[in-house]
C-alpha cells in the first residue's frame, strides 16, 4: 500500500497509521502517499502569526491547464480541517497534515481548499489584520507543480511550500490590509535536495536576511524557494528540485550590507549543499535601466538609476556618459538620462558612471525585417 501524507512544514511530524478494512481481509493494493506543507519567510516583523485553515488537500494525474478544476478527476489525500500558523514553518521544519491511500501514478495537479473565514493574520500585539482573502468561505487554490510526483508502490511524501512572503502583499490598495495571492509548489520530497549556509558580514552573522533560489530562464526567472536567516546567520532552502540555481541574498533594509547574487549552486538529490555568502558593505549602486536589444534605426532612453549608500535614490549625483561602441550606437547624454540610437546590426555598449558607481548596458542591435531593410522610426 502506498501512502500521501498532507504535511505542513512544523515543529513536530505526527505518524498516520494506513486503513485497512477488516470486513474483507485484503490489504488495499493503493499506494500510501505523504503530504507535506512547508512555508517560505514571511518578510513583515510586526506579524506575530499567519494562520491558515486547511480543509482538505487533493491530487489528480491530470495537469492543470488553467482551465475549469471542475472537469478534473481529483483524489482526496487528507481532509485535516485544521489552522495552521504558517510562521511557525521555518528551514525546511514540517506540520502533517495527514495521509491516505491513494492509487500509484503520476500525480500532476495539486489543489488544497482553504476556509478564508477561518483564516487570519494576527500582529504581535495581539490584535487582527485586515485580509482580502478574495473571497469568503472556501476556496481552492492550485499548487505549482514542477515534475509530476510519482506515487509507487511504497507510497511517497509531497511537500507543499507555501510562500507566505509572497502569498501576502501589505497595503497594495493603500488601505493597510494584506491582499492574499497564493504562491505555493508542490514536490515529491524523495525527488528533491536542499541549500543551507551561513550568510556573515564583517561585523559577524546577519540576521534577518532573505535569501532566495531563483531558476528559469532569461525571459523567465522565477523563485523556487525563499529563506531567511536567524541569529546565527543560518538559512536552509529545502525541497529543491536537482539543478542549477541563482541564489541571491538581500540584506535586511536596516543594515548596511549589499545583496549578494550567485549564480551557479548545485542541487543534488538527496543531498544538502553548503553555500556560505559574505556580505560587504553597501557604498551605492548604478544601474542603467533601458533596453537590452533593439531594431535597426529605433531611439531608446536610458536612465541611470544611482542608490546612495543609505539606500536612498539619489536624483542630484552628476552622471558621465561613454558609447564604447560608436559605429553600432549613437549616443546623446542630458544629465541622469541619455537617449541611444541604434545605427547598424551588431553589438553595442554603453557606460553610465557617477563617481566610484559604474554600470554597462550592452545592446544588441538586430534588423527590422516588418518594413524591409531600412525602417526609420
Amino acid at each position: 500500500m502506498s501512502r500521501l501524507l498532507t504535511t505542513l512544514l512544523a515543529v513536530a511530524t505526527i505518524a498516520i497509521a494506513c486503513y485497512q478494512d477488516d470486513s474483507t481481509g485484503a490489504t488495499n493494493s493503493s499506494p500510501m502517499t505523504n503530504v507535506l506543507l512547508t512555508d517560505a519567510p514571511f518578510p513583515f516583523d510586526t506579524v506575530q502569526s499567519v494562520n491558515v485553515y486547511v480543509i482538505s488537500v487533493s491530487v489528480s494525474t491530470q495537469a492543470d491547464t488553467g482551465g475549469s478544476a471542475d472537469s478534473m478527476s481529483w483524489v482526496e489525500v487528507t481532509a485535516p480541517h485544521r489552522q495552521i500558523n504558517l510562521l511557525e514553518l521555518q528551514q525546511g521544519d514540517t506540520a502533517l497534515l495527514g495521509g491516505d491511500a491513494i492509487p500509484a501514478g503520476q500525480y500532476r495537479a495539486v489543489r488544497l481548499i482553504l476556509d478564508g473565514d477561518s483564516s487570519n493574520i494576527r500582529y504581535k500585539d495581539g490584535s487582527l489584520a485586515q485580509v482580502h482573502w478574495g473571497g469568503s468561505g472556501r476556496q481552492a487554490i492550485h499548487a505549482f507543480v514542477e515534475a509530476a510526483v510519482e506515487v509507487g508502490a511504497q507510497g511517497a511524501d509531497i511537500v507543499i511550500d507555501f510562500d507566505v512572503g509572497r502569498s501576502f502583499h501589505y497595503d497594495d490598495l493603500g488601505d493597510g490590509a494584506f491582499n492574499f495571492l497564493p504562491w505555493i509548489r508542490a514536490v515529491n520530497r524523495a525527488e528533491t535536495g536542499s541549500v543551507a549556509g551561513v550568510v556573515s558580514g564583517p561585523g559577524g552573522a546577519v540576521n534577518g536576511a532573505t535569501v532566495s533560489a531563483w531558476g528559469g530562464g532569461p525571459s523567465n526567472w522565477y523563485i523556487y524557494s525563499t529563506g531567511v536567516t536567524d541569529t546565527g546567520g543560518h538559512y536552509r532552502l529545502a525541497y529543491l528540485l536537482p539543478g542549477t540555481y541563482i541564489v541571491g541574498v538581500d540584506p535586511p533594509s536596516s543594515s548596511n550590507f549589499g545583496a549578494a547574487l550567485d549564480s551557479n549552486v548545485a542541487v543534488n538529490k538527496g543531498f544538502e549543499t553548503t553555500h556560505n555568502v559574505t556580505l560587504s558593505v553597501f557604498g551605492g549602486s548604478l544601474t542603467i535601466l533601458g533596453a537590452s536589444s533593439m531594431l535597426q534605426n529605433r531611439t531608446n532612453q536610458l536612465e541611470a538609476h544611482i542608490i546612495n549608500a543609505q539606500h536612498q535614490w539619489d536624483t542630484t549625483s552628476a552622471v558621465a556618459w561613454q558609447n564604447l561602441d560608436t559605429t553600432v550606437l549613437g549616443l546623446q547624454p542630458n544629465g541622469r538620462y541619455a537617449s541611444v540610437t541604434s545605427k547598424t546590426i551588431g553589438t553595442g555598449r554603453v557606460v553610465a558612471t557617477s563617481g566610484s558607481l559604474l554600470d554597462t548596458l550592452v545592446i544588441h542591435v538586430s534588423a527590422d525585417t516588418s518594413s524591409g531593410p531600412s525602417a526609420p522610426r
